[in-house]
């Protein structure tokens, strides 16, 4: 699949970055790290970029954004205060190696962009940073959990995710669009992505509002003559909320980590006031989460009730018709009696009892609509 890179132009310096001599096997520690020093790396680093030469490129400033065929050329002309984003999406192992011997990434690094945790979580190595979010994705009316692995360095970011990401994508619209994204440093630029996976739950716990409501509704106007498919889909709700509740929690232990610069080399003031600025967001999305969940019980309750108001309705028409049928009953069985008594022997007796069975039963109807039982 296509590899994505995204140059951001940032107001941040660039900090010391140990760089790798390939020739003489050795660690070696340089001043301020240049684009034209990344540049320069290896033989074989180049050989790895040359391969990728036809990687759509966006560069972003202040006053506008465009977009570059070349990443080569778009790190020629890259400036040193610049902040670069690669977006892998279904990353080819020939992608994630390309990744690793750019940015200097270990085995165990490089393998989290492919093989994620499963829950969200915060990795520190020193001169990088790993980020791991779990995005709420639609998919036919059901949130679908993706994972997106986000990778940090002091003046490039590289996330990693399969399949599309609906938030993700807005977010690189918005950001191609212009804006202010220029003036952002790393941590910061990963903080506006961790927003839009916040929102993502938001819209799910929206979504299921609206399936809520809607569902309410259907029950509030008209009784289900089988409620067992109702009663399925809100289990299937709930356990949705469940899910998104219990991947969203880790993501405010990420968001609270990051909040405090003193704990890392790569947070500066702005991105920690970013996060610091996050936990609210996570906290509105846990509340969302506990509305949903409260109103699952709503839905549940009310649709308990209407099949309770359906079984009396049920139990009324049974006890009207006993009412109308006991005095007929009581005749017939009088009438049916063994004995001898003249009055049998008259023919239009048993009309006469039949009329009574009648006009008991029309009586018993009139007395039941006046009375609005029926």
């Amino acid at each position: 699949m296509p590899v994505t890179a995204y140059g951001v132009c940032s107001l941040s310096s660039v900090s010391s970055l140990t760089a790798r001599d390939s020739n003489l096997g050795e660690t070696t520690t340089t001043g301020p790290i240049t684009r034209r020093a990344l540049r320069r790396g290896t033989g074989n680093r180049g050989s790895l970029w040359n391969q990728h030469k036809v990687l759509t490129t966006f560069v972003f400033d202040k006053q506008e954004s465009r977009r570059e065929v070349d990443l080569r050329a778009s790190l020629d002309r890259l400036a040193d205060d610049a902040l670069l984003w690669i977006a892998l999406r279904d990353p080819t192992e020939e992608e994630l190696a390309t990744v690793q011997e750019v940015f200097e990434l270990s085995d165990e690094q490089a393998r989290r962009l492919s093989e994620q945790p499963r829950r969200a979580s915060l990795l520190d190595s020193g001169e990088h940073m790993h980020l791991t979010l779990y995005v709420a994705s639609g998919e036919g009316g059901d949130p679908v959990l993706r994972p997106l692995e986000c990778v940090l360095g002091p003046n490039w970011v590289v996330t990693a995710h399969e399949a599309e990401i609906e938030v993700l994508e807005e977010f690189r619209e918005r950001a191609e669009g212009g804006g202010q994204v220029g003036a952002l440093d790393s941590p910061s630029f990963v903080a506006a992505i961790v927003d839009w996976v916040v929102t993502s739950y938001v819209r799910a716990f929206e979504q299921i509002e609206r399936e809520l409501e809607a569902l309410d509704a259907k029950v509030m106007t008209d009784i289900p003559s089988d409620v067992s498919k109702e009663l399925a889909r809100l289990v299937e709700l709930r356990r949705s909320i469940g899910t998104l509740r219990s991947s969203l929690f880790p993501h405010r232990e990420v968001v609270v980590a990051l909040a405090h610069p003193e704990l890392d080399l790569l947070s500066t003031e702005a991105s920690a006031a970013r996060f610091a600025a996050l936990e609210t967001r996570v906290a509105q999305a846990v509340d969302a989460a506990r509305e949903a969940k409260e109103s699952t019980r709503g839905s549940f309750d009310l649709l308990v009730a209407r099949i309770g108001q359906r079984t009396n309705d049920i139990m009324k028409l049974l006890t009207l018709a006993t009412v109308i049928l006991l005095p007929a009953t009581v005749l017939a069985g009088i009438m049916g009696m063994n004995f001898q008594l003249g009055l049998f022997d008259l023919r239009w007796m048993f009309w006469i009892v039949i009329g009574a069975m009648l006009a008991i039963a029309v009586l018993v109807l009139s007395i039941a609509r006046t009375r609005d039982w029926l």
